[in-house]
């Protein structure tokens, strides 16, 4: 087993918020590759991403799953708390709570996510999910992180 020595999401948040690239895919992974995710707009402790619902997450009835919902509020508060955190530190949600609005039909959705505060070992943060144009809120959230080094973690 090898030790990393930074959260590979962490390092290229600070490397594009600090040379201002913004509107690219966000595809550090298959889950945000699945759900198009794009960074928006980032700046220490605030993202905005946009996803789009791909089609296995649509239900019967035409709309995109809450669990996808989630997902995307959840990614967006984790990159928010990865942009606060130094490198060689990294998180993980230990508590979110979802409140859903409205429907969301399968388009591109809007996510902006905020810090509240980052402690020794919890950050706490908020998020909202909107159609493209803002115009109505799909669903807001709240979380809280466990902060702690990257080291803790080993890779197979």
């Amino acid at each position: 087993m090898q030790t990393i020595d930074d959260n590979p999401d962490r390092a290229f948040l600070e490397r594009v918020i600090s040379e201002s690239q913004f509107d690219i895919p966000f595809e550090l992974t298959a889950g945000l590759s699945a759900l198009g995710a794009r960074l928006v707009h980032g700046r220490s402790g605030a993202v905005e991403l946009s996803f789009q619902a791909p089609v296995t997450a649509i239900q019967g009835n035409g709309v995109v799953a809450g669990g996808t919902l989630m997902t995307m509020l959840d990614y967006a508060m984790a990159f928010a708390v990865l942009s606060k955190l130094p490198r060689g530190q990294t998180c993980a949600t230990t508590s979110i709570t979802v409140n859903m609005q409205s429907a969301a039909k399968p388009s591109l959705l809007k996510a902006k996510a905020t810090v509240e505060r980052v402690g020794r070992q919890i950050a706490f943060a908020r998020a909202e999910l909107y159609d493209p144009q803002r115009e109505m809120l799909v669903a807001s959230s709240s979380a809280t992180f466990v902060v702690m080094p990257v080291s803790r973690l080993k890779v197979a």
